[in-house]
């Protein structure tokens, strides 16, 4: 969802002021450009980013009807999967990218992942919105301007309901307020540091035997420990929240793009894999 945070909308200058998705990625790709076998052509950073912002999952909510969209939430303490499997997809279709020299679908596949990964990882994702939103919306079409639906809009079965149901999602405290606000407080802090603070120690055996279950979910430990969204539906941003986001979220987003990135090449086996 960060990426809408970015004030540039034009491709080529792709989340240079405030868009945290894209500054994760050219973080996350600058480690693994280090760590590339010489016969692997990953696609390059301007081409991954064609596929953020408008180009990529948050985009394409802006513009859908509003089915069968990507959803990126999980609840780490009853993971149903459904996430971790979009990943999963994602590397199966990177991976058959690379081998067979499709870079604009490698670059799609990339982004798209990395895309995933970041909002698996970010503690608002970690809060069952998606079910909340279903539970406001007691009438299930979409409220309609002028023939049009309108998303966002929670619809209830009478005027006075739908009143208390969006006040419910976008008023002060209101789920959606919350959700945004905290991830409004992640890109202003990771805005404000140089790209070096935010880098993460990776080990040499991390990097040269990748597994993608194992990246994601140790980082998702990792972050979920921190209960930083309850945290910060409890007290608001604070000091606090922005120390654990320079020293530990944003490291960890980072650190588990490039492993996921690197356990989609080619020829790379899988800790499940023989």
């Amino acid at each position: 969802m960060y990426s809408t945070l970015a004030l540039k909308t034009n491709s080529k200058q792709s989340g240079r002021i405030i868009g945290t998705h894209q500054k994760l990625d050219r973080l996350a790709f600058k480690i693994v450009s280090k760590n590339l076998p010489k016969d692997v052509k990953f696609p390059s950073i301007k081409d991954i980013l064609l596929f953020e912002g408008m180009g990529g999952p948050d985009g394409l909510k802006r513009k859908s009807p509003g089915k069968d969209e990507p959803m990126h939430f999980i609840i780490p303490d009853k993971d149903d999967g459904k996430l971790f499997q979009i990943i999963k997809d994602h590397q199966y279709n990177l991976r058959q990218a690379l081998t067979d020299g499709n870079e604009i679908r490698a670059a799609f596949e990339a982004a798209w992942m990395a895309h995933a990964i970041t909002d698996g990882l970010t503690p608002a994702h970690h809060f069952p919105l998606e079910e909340t939103q279903q539970e406001l919306m007691t009438e299930k079409d979409f409220v309609k301007v002028f023939g049009i639906p309108i998303k966002g809009i929670m619809h209830g079965q009478n005027s006075l309901e739908t009143l208390r149901n969006n006040w419910l999602y976008w008023g002060t405290n209101g789920h959606m307020s919350k959700h945004i606000a905290f991830e409004y407080g992640v890109a202003i802090t990771f805005a404000a540091l140089p790209s070096q603070r935010t880098i993460p120690k990776i080990s040499h055996a991390e990097l040269a035997h990748p597994d993608l279950e194992r990246a994601f979910y140790q980082s998702l430990k990792t972050v979920a420990s921190l209960n930083m969204y309850d945290k910060f539906r409890k007290n608001g941003w604070t000091t606090e929240l922005a120390f654990e986001t320079r020293d530990i979220l944003l490291p960890e987003i980072i650190k588990a793009i490039a492993l996921c990135w690197l356990a989609s090449l080619p020829n790379q086996k899988q800790g499940n894999e023989k």
